[in-house]
């Protein structure tokens, strides 16, 4: 079946106003909900009986039944069993990508991430971060992979979180372009090429993100990918890839408030500069706020949508934490972008209940979310 990538981002329209940069107050106003935080909330409006239902009674099986019979139609032509080799001039632009990659166990994803990495990322350096992991199977893959590929590790002794450990990973590289990498991803033979020619042919390009299956809450998600993102193999998700790659949406190149965390490519000089994620910001919304540093000082913030990342999403740090704490942590995040900058004007943000925007004038209209 022909994928018709024009109906990818509907919402993202051609017309040359929409490619401005946008505001610093609209950066301020974004914070991203995770999908599994979404959905908890969502369903925090259902009665619990029929929240019960869903979970046990036939309904549910016929509702996975049909995402499966639509994940393969949707997966049609895409072969699961084609092996890619990555183009020469794709192993170049990989050479320029320092790759930091956070680990908090979940080892079924993170052999996933590094297989991808090992087959894919060949003249990248590597930087795996073990967040203080205690599955002896995640403990082994990092081991496994770091002797036989030569990738530096790094080893937390007690779990420091998502922005902790990308600082960690940062210390080390060396390459000139920065990707902060989830574990809960499988990268694809032409992610790094997009990224490199956005960032050389723009100096004011100062982060991307490519395309994905789960993105956490901006437009880099693409429907089909994330109705297939728990169905495809590696194999069909390069093929996804290749095609995206051959005729991606238009315009290639489109500025965004904030790109996700998922996949985050950042100038090293400019990570350097601006100190990396917020401390204060240990996991969620740690994106946004640097995008809003970033933007500050006059660069672009752009999804680069030739190159293509599948994310699995909340599948490592989120596995451990509970629909509450994902939730407060999500306001909090917000409650301290809010503050940090002063915001005087009204600004718009979703709210978590039900995804409704609605004006914040004050920190107080945030803690009564």
């Amino acid at each position: 079946m022909a994928l018709d990538w024009s109906r990818q981002s509907a919402h993202v329209s051609n017309n040359k106003s929409s490619q401005q940069r946008p505001p610093v107050s609209t950066l301020m106003s974004l914070v991203a909900l995770s999908g599994r935080s979404a959905r908890t909330l969502a369903a925090r409006c259902l009665p619990p009986g029929v929240k019960g239902a869903l979970k046990t009674s036939p309904l549910r099986t016929v509702i996975d039944s049909l995402e499966h019979l639509e994940a393969r139609v949707f997966s049609r032509g895409l072969s699961a069993n084609r092996v890619f080799e990555l183009p020469i001039e794709y192993k170049i632009a990989s050479a320029s990508m320092s790759i930091v990659v956070p680990i908090h166990d979940a080892p079924s994803v993170t052999m996933r991430c590094l297989a991808s990495l090992e087959r894919d990322a060949t003249k990248s350096e590597v930087i795996l971060v073990d967040d203080c992991s205690r599955i002896t199977k995640t403990i082994d893959l990092i081991q496994q992979f770091s002797s036989r590929n030569g990738w530096k590790v790094v080893r937390n002794e007690e779990s420091r979180g998502h922005s902790a450990a990308c600082a960690a990973g940062g210390r080390l590289a060396s390459r000139p372009y920065l990707c902060l990498l989830n574990s809960d991803t499988v990268v694809t033979p032409w992610c790094w090429r997009a990224i490199q020619e956005a960032f050389e042919t723009d100096l004011a390009i100062g982060v991307a993100g490519p395309c994905t299956s789960f993105s956490g809450g901006n437009e880099q998600t693409l429907d089909i990918a994330r109705k297939c993102r728990f169905y495809w193999n590696d194999n069909q998700i390069c093929a996804f890839a290749e095609r995206l790659n051959v005729a991606p949406p238009q315009p290639v190149i489109f500025d965004l408030p904030w790109v996700g965390g998922f996949a985050f490519f950042i100038r090293r000089s400019l990570w350097k500069e601006l100190g990396g994620f917020d401390e204060n910001l240990a996991d969620y919304a740690n994106e946004v706020e640097l995008c809003i540093k970033v933007a500050k000082l006059g660069y672009r913030i752009v999804w680069v949508r030739s190159g293509y990342v599948h994310h699995f999403g909340g599948q490592s740090y989120g596995k451990k934490m509970s629909a509450r704490e994902i939730k407060s942590r999500n306001l909090a995040g917000l409650r301290y972008i809010h503050n940090k900058d002063n915001c005087q004007s009204p600004t718009e943000i979703a709210r978590p209940q039900d995804g409704q925007a609605c004006a914040v004038r004050s920190a107080q209209d945030v803690a009564n979310l």
